[in-house]
């Protein structure tokens, strides 16, 4: 029994890493792909391999916000001594995933004895990717990983190591970090004792506190850190509203909860998974004395921390981070209770079991997705569509479901609620399979190879000016710093959303205004090189950019001819296709044409 759960367990670690690559694959093999917050996070670790390069002003002010904790930096730093750090945050997810699936499955597996459970859980938290913060192994790419481990350590009664899990997360990433240490503090309760509490889980919880306390001190030493903006301040930026690129505050309750930085960001894979597990609670209310305490730790301790980031804005960082481990928790709880509902159903009315398991899969997927308040919302029509494209994975997961059921029915002689079961969680699989994409969202494709490779000749000093977002992909694809990017601009610390702002107003002024001098301002005030300009990029749109918007229309309402576009052909030192680069000390006249 001990040689076949370990040739489960790598079954199980082999599946989640084949469609984690395959879901990967165009960032893992594109050598302009990546995906999009790398541009943020990763792009400036190649200075631990040449230390010449990112050494500008804006990518040193970013990184006093403290973007990157200390053990992230750590990490990467380590990596670098034998692979490209962007490369390895390409290919950290192969591991991150199938890791967190893993600890899933064994969370499951302790609750439940029933084989197919354990593999009904890990496949729902395996496929929702348009939800998953794997992709690119950022900060948040360790979310998952932190609190699975931690919850996995606290029902094996391991409660020294699980006392250590929230420091170390920490400083792999805070949020995630202190969800682990709510839920560690949370399992020293324990219902079954006259005083409510474990003594020992007790003991180990406070060391984790002091953990935390101390990871925290080495976080500011280390990686500094700068004054968040507050709510009332926020308000006052229309960065922060319905047309801002932040898009924090929104016009409705409903839609500020939904949404993104702001709510719980269900989307259509995650409100299934809601809706299901609330549907299997609902239909047998005593499955919530199946999820032992710890695990119930767990949505506990992300809802009281995500109102806990709301009630102090932004201070707790953004309040939607603290909400990834509810995903886990509903296959978990799915997971869990599926059996016993339709054992449930098999006792009372035996015949119903043949439709009971489409019938509540497919109420699951249409309550979660036109009636669930948090989920999309779809009209009927809408929903008919999105069932149209769902028939081949609805089809696949019934037909793998009822393959499982006969063999399940097979080896347990009379489980027609366990045959059941199966059919139902395969067919919510291949639900939330489509409704997750199939793969990892957010990759970027850098198109402009042949400026990249110019760009890389130019010493590594150089900063280029650039459309903000044409500069999107210069510093990580041509390894050199740009004065504004609209990947960049990321206005939660004070002193960073000054530098920021004022670059991108400079920016507008000198790619949409009149003036040739505003262009020139470009070298003078931040030190670029080079101009890049694109053609037509004067007509481009700003999309949900407020107040930059409103201030490239009011320019084009008011300038016939910008100033880009009269600049001098002495001045330019590259072309190719639409693209253009000048040199900014010659129109600053510093140096001859």
């Amino acid at each position: 029994m001990q040689r076949r759960d370990l040739l489960e367990q790598a079954a199980v670690v082999v599946a989640a890493f084949l469609a984690t690559l395959y879901a990967e694959w165009q960032i893992v093999t594109g050598a302009l792909t990546f995906q999009g917050d790398a541009l943020l996070h990763e792009y400036w670790m190649r200075r631990f391999v040449d230390g010449e390069l990112f050494r500008d002003p804006l990518t040193e002010s970013l990184l006093e916000t403290g973007y990157g904790p200390a053990a992230f930096r750590a990490l990467y730093w380590l990596a670098s001594r034998v692979i490209d750090p962007v490369l390895f945050g390409e290919i950290l997810p192969l591991v991150l995933q199938p890791f967190a699936v893993w600890l899933l499955f064994r969370i499951v597996r302790t609750h439940v004895a029933w084989r197919p459970a354990a593999w009904i859980g890990a496949a729902l938290f395996l496929v929702p990717w348009e939800v998953h913060r794997f992709s690119g192994g950022h900060p948040r790419a360790f979310a998952q990983p932190i609190v699975l481990l931690a919850l996995l350590l606290l029902l094996s009664r391991r409660n020294l190591a699980a006392a250590l899990v929230p420091p170390v997360g920490l400083l792999l990433y805070p949020p995630a970090g202190a969800v682990a240490l709510g839920i560690v503090v949370l399992a020293t309760l324990d219902f079954r004792r006259p005083r409510l509490l474990d003594l020992e889980r007790v003991r180990w919880a406070g060391v984790s506190v002091l953990g935390v306390g101390a990871a925290f001190v080495l976080t500011r030493l280390t990686t500094g850190s700068q004054d968040l903006i507050g709510e009332a301040e926020a308000r006052s930026y229309p960065e922060f509203g319905p047309d801002g690129q932040m898009h924090f505050f929104a016009a409705s309750t409903l839609e500020f909860l939904k949404q993104n930085y702001s709510g719980v960001f269900l989307l259509y894979s995650a409100s299934i998974l809601a809706v299901a597990a609330a549907l299997l609670l609902v239909l047998r209310p005593r499955n919530a004395r199946l999820l032992r305490w710890e695990a119930w730790c767990v949505p506990i301790a992300a809802l009281v921390l995500f109102a806990a980031a709301h009630a102090f804005l932004f201070s707790l960082y953004l309040p939607q981070r603290y909400t990834y481990p509810l995903l886990p928790f509903f296959c978990i709880a799915i997971a869990v209770w599926v059996r016993p509902t339709f054992q449930a159903v098999a006792e009372r009315r035996p015949a119903a079991l043949v439709v009971a398991a489409p019938l509540f899969a497919f109420a699951s997927v249409l309550l979660a997705l036109t009636v669930f308040p948090l989920g999309p919302q779809l009209s009927l029509e809408e929903l008919g569509s999105w069932l149209e494209d769902a028939a081949p994975y609805l089809a696949a997961g019934l037909a793998v479901g009822l393959l499982v059921a006969f063999l399940v029915r097979r080896g347990e002689r009379g489980a027609a609620g366990g045959a059941a079961a199966v059919v139902a969680g395969a067919l919510l699989v291949g639900a939330v399979t489509l409704a997750g994409g199939t793969r990892s969202p957010g990759a970027v494709r850098c198109g402009d190879e042949a400026l990249y490779r110019h760009l890389r000749t130019l010493p590594a000093e150089t900063i280029v000016a650039a459309d903000p977002f044409d500069s999107n992909c210069i510093p990580i694809a041509a390894r050199r710093p740009v004065v504004i990017s609209r990947k960049l601009y990321q206005p939660w610390a004070v002193d960073y959303f000054e530098l920021i702002r004022e670059r991108m107003f400079q920016t507008v002024e000198a790619y949409h205004g009149v003036s040739v001098d505003a262009v020139a301002e470009l070298r003078t005030r931040y030190g670029a090189d080079y101009l890049l300009v694109r053609a037509g990029a004067s007509e481009r749109l700003w999309p949900a950019m407020e107040p930059f918007t409103g201030e490239v229309q009011r320019l084009r309402d008011a300038v016939d001819e910008p100033a880009i576009e009269h600049l001098s052909e002495d001045c330019v030192t590259w072309r190719q296709g639409d693209l253009q680069l000048y040199s900014l000390a010659c129109i600053a006249g510093e140096e001859s044409r």
